[in-house]
């Protein structure tokens, strides 16, 4: 009486197609990996932005005199350039001013801000 063994272990073709599946999945996720890379740069150069935006509006809310004249300026934070506006405006009501400030960075939407002070 013979007996035969089962075979175990995985074809030569089953290996290929396993390793077929876990080639384009790896791409896939290298992929996105460099996505996600670009999105934290830029909400990190988001954020700085809005941190001189809120800065410089601070400055004007806390001096001493309201300066109403329209300044701008350049600035380096965490190692990018970034360009900054200060406007103000008339609003409906003569007591207040609107000052608007924008800051832009090279690749990235600007960001705006504005502040409401009572006139000098």
């Amino acid at each position: 009486m013979t007996t035969h063994k089962a075979e175990q272990g995985f074809t030569l073709i089953e290996t290929l197609v396993a390793l077929g599946i876990a080639a384009v999945a790896l791409t896939a996720l290298t992929g996105r990996l460099g996505i996600s890379a670009d999105t934290q740069r830029s909400l990190m150069a988001h954020a700085t932005m809005l941190e001189v935006a809120t800065n410089i509006l601070e400055e004007q809310r806390f001096s001493p005199v309201v300066n109403l004249d329209d300044r701008d300026g350049e600035i380096e934070v965490r190692g990018m350039p970034l360009k900054w506006k200060l406007t103000s405006e008339k609003t409906e009501v003569d007591v207040f001013v609107r000052q608007n400030v924008t800051v832009s960075a090279r690749d990235e939407p600007d960001v705006h801000l504005f502040l409401y002070q009572i006139k000098p």
